[in-house]
């Protein structure tokens, strides 16, 4: 995820990468987290699986924020 990441912001004018990822997956949002996004916000009930409703956390991290690899 970070040379992912690190690419774009090295390759690309983007100033900003964004995500979307459900409440319910914990290991998805450390990996994130760590990788240096920061959550934003939620979108509540933005997934029915088999009948029960689920958030998603809207993610980011921002070209100034990034901590380039060497």
């Amino acid at each position: 995820m970070r040379l992912t990441v690190d690419h774009a912001f090295r390759s690309t004018t983007l100033h900003r990468i964004g995500l979307e990822v459900y409440n319910f997956n914990e290991r998805a949002r450390h990996v994130y987290k760590k990788v240096g996004f920061v959550e934003e916000g939620v979108l509540r009930d933005a997934l029915l699986w088999e009948g029960q409703w689920y958030d998603a956390v809207v993610m980011s991290v921002l070209r100034p924020d990034w901590k380039p690899l060497p």
